[in-house]
């Protein structure tokens, strides 16, 4: 890691000088001696390689980069006073900032409870989506602290790990396509798709795209790349439209908002064993007890939110589902 040019103590005298006009004052309010604000700001000056002071003027004036410094000097030292300030109160009963990051189609279908769980036990908190490559690499940077995914890290050490779901795979088509099972055999139906319709896919930087690519070369089904969309929205849209066939999660759809009446939700082929595995991943030993206080609350809001509408419209589905 790059070594600053600057410390807090330098972006102090810095500032004050700025705001005063003067070293001899600069020096009186923080107990230095005029000669030591002097080199510390040409110290600066020169571990920076540019000009912060006009010395040409009384009182002191900024140049061009100097008042740029200065803004982004007087933010640092309110970010280290407030810092400062939490560790001399010594307010540690509760967590003051987590961060999370989840899949998509969990932030969509249950991200409010979930949040409201979180809100409980932690001062403030942030939410964010996207790809699990992406979710994986924040975790392992520190840019988030808790990460529910189809990615577990399990190459990754110093890490607690909460299974959340394990749900199966489902054929999706248009409903306008009378195609049941052949002999009770459904690689002949995902064949006989492929042979009628084009395959709706997920974009293939997402984990769950590239599961299913996966999947499609295990039997033998190569689709034309037409149609690559990035949320199940867009997917189901497509599928209920017409327009092609799918490949996706009960969770997905449930969280799509497509009404499943304007699909048709058939089970793959149960011998490949084919499910997608959702974990909350955090750092050991960091988060007190609440990483595993929200799985709890994950799996709960999961049987009273999610289950119950599964079991109404695909009851053939809920055997499959293991939560937790």
């Amino acid at each position: 890691m790059r070594a600053f040019d600057f410390d807090l103590k330098s972006l102090q005298v810095f500032v004050i000088a700025a705001q005063t006009g003067s070293m001899t004052e600069t020096a009186r309010r923080l107990g230095l001696t005029q000669s030591s604000v002097s080199q510390t700001l040409s110290m600066l000056e020169k571990n920076l390689k540019v000009e912060l002071l006009d010395r040409s003027v009384r009182p002191l004036g900024l140049t061009i980069a100097g008042r740029y410094f200065f803004d982004q000097s007087s933010h640092l030292l309110s970010q280290a006073e407030q810092t400062q300030k939490v560790f001399t109160q010594g307010a540690f009963e509760q967590l003051h900032l987590v961060r999370i990051a989840m899949v998509d189609s969990l932030a969509t279908s249950l991200g409010k409870p979930l949040i409201e769980a979180v809100k409980k036990r932690t001062e403030n908190w942030t939410l964010s989506t996207g790809r699990s490559h992406m979710h994986a690499d924040a975790l392992m940077s520190r840019q988030v602290d808790i990460i529910i995914s189809d990615d577990a890290l399990e190459d990754s050490d110093d890490l607690s790990r909460y299974p959340i779901l394990s749900e199966p795979f489902v054929l999706v088509s248009p409903l306008n396509v009378d195609r049941e099972h052949k002999g009770g055999d459904p690689v002949s139906d995902i064949h006989g798709l492929h042979q009628e319709l084009d395959f709706v896919r997920y974009t293939h930087d997402s984990l769950i795209g590239t599961s299913i690519e996966r999947y499609l070369r295990r039997l033998g089904i190569k689709p034309a790349m037409r149609l690559q969309l990035d949320n199940t929205f867009a997917v189901l849209s497509m599928v209920a439209s017409g327009l092609g066939w799918t490949i996706t999660t009960p969770l997905c759809l449930y969280q799509s908002g497509i009404p499943l009446a304007q699909v048709k939700c058939q089970p793959l082929p149960a011998n490949y064993g084919f499910k997608r595995r959702l974990t909350l991943v955090t750092r050991r030993h960091e988060l007190s007890d609440l990483a595993e206080q929200m799985a709890r609350d994950s799996c709960e809001i999961m049987s009273e939110c999610f289950l119950p509408e599964l079991e109404k419209d695909l009851p053939w589905l809920v055997a499959d589902i293991d939560i937790g």
